[in-house]
């Protein structure tokens, strides 16, 4: 049925899940809402497909949670039972009444422009979503989903083990996230293709056998520069990548990556709007086709439709509409400035956020990490050479790291919060 790491699972072994979880009287409760946060993947899987198939809501929480945290975002989701650790003793809950629903999957939100929310998908929209990817990305069919990404998130649970299992295939399930683990894996499985993030990928690159190539790669959550993109590109045979948010799932797929902005086509069960050029992107609307009278889901996107060489019509992604820095009047895209900078030979990672100011009302802060001694001052000057007047970084600073989340998203806006935080401290301590 999968494997799990070096473990294969049979479905009898599931069978005994759903027999275990059949003699727990909690969960005999069609529409209960619960939560589930345990070391185990596969009984952490096993519970969600229990829960899909007797009408429960579940809220899979990555295992790496503090107890505290868990049963926050339980309660915040409107659950009342906690299977933190193991499937034994269950923790109940007292959370806010709420008005019926129809069951299915919650998840938190990235939480990249803010706090993180809970968004609840029933799973019959899921099952639409999964019939509706399969018949838009056929490729996959003679391939074996290798799914190196949290299968607590809806881009692994969904697209890379629910779609596997939905086509008849065997999904490997990677939880040992070291690169040469991994690698192991993808070479000594048939036509594999990788679920996975732009930052894995990435990272997986160097420690590639010279002259060999990844057969197929999947890539989600968030764009890949253009320096990484280039060196990435020429090493996997078949690059796709998918565009998507936790309100509606999967929007958009490349069967055919060439530009690392271009997330593809829009899936058949879906309408989308976005702008007409490049130049002039708008916001990303969607709504589904079977449900023509819902209110369309704005996704805070910024993005744009252009025709491939192939005259397949795709949807390009520019930025956050948060992120978007306004200076002179001019709007700065930071993936456009970032893709800019991380081409200098010595800077490896970088990133753009906006800071208020109260004169210009808004400011793009540079952070950068370099190989060898390159100074701030430096930076600026080159970028003044690569870069248009208004795009040029009005501060710049070096750190050892750049802060990422657990699924390696930017969230620019606590960046920007952290870095006022030590602005204000820096001048505290020069008002002593």
């Amino acid at each position: 049925m999968l494997y799990i790491d070096d473990t294969f699972y049979a479905r009898q072994t599931l069978e005994q899940h759903f027999a275990h979880f059949a003699g727990i009287e909690q969960l005999q409760v069609p529409g209960r809402h619960i939560a589930i946060c345990v070391p185990d993947t596969l009984q952490g899987l096993a519970l969600c497909l229990y829960a899909r198939e007797h009408q429960l809501s579940v809220l899979p929480v990555h295992a790496s949670a503090p107890r505290a945290l868990a049963e926050n975002y339980a309660v915040k989701a409107g659950c009342d039972l906690l299977f933190y650790g193991g499937l034994t003793s269950p923790v109940s809950l007292q959370p806010a009444a709420s008005e019926p629903t129809e069951a299915g999957l919650i998840q938190m939100s990235s939480g990249t422009t803010g706090a993180s929310k809970c968004i609840k998908r029933s799973w019959s929209d899921i099952a639409i979503e999964i019939q509706s990817y399969c018949q838009h990305f056929p490729e996959a069919q003679s391939m074996t989903p290798v799914v190196a990404c949290p299968v607590t998130h809806s881009y692994g649970l969904i697209c890379g083990v629910l779609v596997a299992l939905a086509r008849g295939l065997e999904p490997r399930i990677i939880t040992n996230i070291n690169p040469k683990f991994l690698l192991k894996q993808l070479l000594a499985t048939d036509k594999p293709l990788l679920y996975t993030s732009p930052a894995m990928l990435s990272t997986l690159m160097p420690f590639w056998p010279k002259g060999s190539q990844l057969h197929a790669a999947m890539i989600s959550g968030t764009l890949m520069s253009e320096p990484a993109f280039q060196r990435v590109r020429p090493v996997v045979t078949h690059l796709f990548q998918q565009y998507g948010c936790s309100e509606v799932g999967c929007i958009s797929l490349n069967r055919d990556t060439q530009n690392a902005m271009a997330v593809g086509s829009i899936l058949p069960h879906m309408q989308v709007s976005a702008g007409k050029q490049y130049g002039q992107p708008e916001e990303i609307c969607v709504s589904q086709r079977q449900q023509p009278d819902a209110a369309p889901v704005h996704t805070q996107d910024l993005g744009y439709f252009a025709t491939a060489e192939n005259a397949e019509l795709l949807l390009h992604f520019v930025a956050r509409q948060d992120d978007t820095i306004i200076v002179a009047g001019m709007n700065v895209y930071p993936q456009d400035v970032e893709d800019v900078v991380l081409s200098h030979p010595q800077v490896q990672d970088a990133v753009l956020f906006k800071v208020p100011d109260a004169l210009a009302g808004q400011r793009a802060c540079l952070q950068f990490c370099s190989e060898g001694a390159l100074s701030a001052d430096e930076l600026r000057r080159w970028c003044c050479q690569q870069l248009a007047d208004w795009q040029v970084p009005q501060l710049v600073e070096s750190v050892p790291q750049i802060a990422r989340l657990a699924n390696g998203k930017i969230n620019r806006k606590q960046l920007a919060a952290t870095w006022l935080a030590s602005q204000s401290r820096q001048s505290a301590l020069v008002a002593e």
